[in-house]
């Protein structure tokens, strides 16, 4: 059996329901708190945490309390900058990048501007960036301490009404939170206010694995993270659950395919990085013989169901082909976790498939580690292993 996170989302998702809700489910708020001062914003803020109840649901409320007065906006410049120069873990800034990449190309959208002229107004607020860098603190604790291997969300409610922003008053879903959620399966008009903001929209949008509208499931934890509003007939509450999952489920996944041969290999790697950057699993290639004897790539993007068309979309917009192939693919998983190794060259995670029989360090972890110990990367994989071989001979 496997562990995944599961959303139920039918009351929508804002930043601060999805830390409470986390928390709820076993994140250890003191240590949220502590990995939050590596954001080196000591002074700027705090979180408080208490119980509540919501139309009958017990519930945790988070919330992110100002201490000193705020920038009016923040770049996405900005924002990354103040995730490189924090002392976070790589997958903790890894993922808090993507979702906010995920906002940026929303805004960049919605106002006709290049990704680096986006300024955040409320999203870039310090709340928000407590948020979505509290969310990937969350997600890599239930990875170690849970062994949660997938995210999974229903469809996500948007809810109706108007909605006052930085532009005035704008109709729900505001335009950027119907950017972020394309291809996404959501409802409307369960209450009349925004039930989903562009921070909880875009978590989801980054950190979920697939969206499913069924999944056979145990439930093990379940866990409810308030919202701001109260809603006469249901709990505006976040439901997150770990549950277990029969690992011999397969994933169906799709597979995109192109043969180009009029391309040069430089604007055939930038391709590719796009692909990548924008939700695609998996991205290979290999040189063929085309017609008259012409070498040439195939392009293979294998990507979640909901993300087919945004990728073929990019395809044909960053390489030269005319046309592609698709098809459904069947995926079986190992059962994964990660796992934390304190070495002298700093705390590393590793990626553990199967039985402990597969170990592999995470790459951008190492190579941060060696550059800062002006060491090789293979003197960091060594003693990685190393040390997870002293662990397990313990345990023995």
């Amino acid at each position: 059996m496997a562990k995944i996170l599961y959303y139920d989302a039918s009351s929508g998702i804002s930043g601060d329901m999805n830390l409470a809700a986390l928390v709820g489910l076993g994140v250890d708020f003191s240590y949220l708190c502590s990995e939050l001062e590596k954001l080196n914003l000591s002074g700027e803020f705090r979180l408080e945490q208490k119980n509540v109840v919501k139309n009958g649901i017990s519930a945790t409320k988070i919330d992110v309390v100002l201490l000193k007065s705020q920038p009016h906006a923040r770049s996405y410049a900005d924002i990354k900058q103040i995730l490189a120069s924090s002392n976070l873990s790589e997958f903790c800034k890894k993922k808090a990048v993507a979702i906010f990449h995920v906002i940026a190309q929303a805004e960049a959208k919605v106002h006709a501007v290049s990704i680096d002229e986006v300024h955040f107004h409320e999203v870039g607020a310090l709340d928000s960036i407590v948020d979505v860098v509290g969310a990937a603190i969350c997600f890599e604790y239930l990875s170690e301490n849970f062994g949660i291997s997938r995210v999974v969300s229903s469809k996500i409610e948007l809810g109706g009404g108007i909605v006052k922003c930085d532009h005035g008053y704008l109709n729900v879903p505001a335009p950027a939170v119907c950017e972020i959620l394309k291809d996404v399966p959501v409802s409307l008009g369960r209450a009349n206010f925004e039930m989903t903001t562009p921070t909880g929209a875009a978590i989801l949008k980054a950190c979920a694995d697939e969206f499913v509208s069924e999944i056979n499931f145990k439930i093990e934890k379940v866990a409810y993270g308030a919202g701001e509003k109260n809603a006469p007939n249901f709990a505006n509450v976040l439901r997150a659950m770990i549950c277990e999952v029969d690992e011999s489920q397969n994933l169906v996944q799709k597979m995109i395919s192109t043969n180009i041969d009029d391309m040069d290999a430089e604007s055939f790697a930038f391709a590719c990085e796009i692909l990548r950057e924008n939700g695609a699993l998996d991205v290979f290639s290999h040189s063929i013989y085309m017609k008259k004897g012409r070498i040439g790539f195939e392009l293979n993007v294998l990507c979640k169901s909901e993300d087919a068309k945004k990728l073929k979309e990019l395809i044909f917009t960053h390489t030269t082909a005319i046309g592609v192939r698709e098809i459904d693919v069947v995926k079986t998983e190992l059962k994964r976790k990660f796992v934390s190794v304190e070495t002298k060259f700093g705390d590393i995670r590793l990626k553990i498939s199967g039985d402990d029989e597969k170990a592999k360090p995470e790459f951008d972890e190492c190579k941060s580690a060696a550059l800062a110990h002006k060491t090789s990367i293979f003197q960091v994989k060594k003693e990685i292993f190393k040390k997870y071989d002293e662990i397990r001979n313990s345990k023995k």
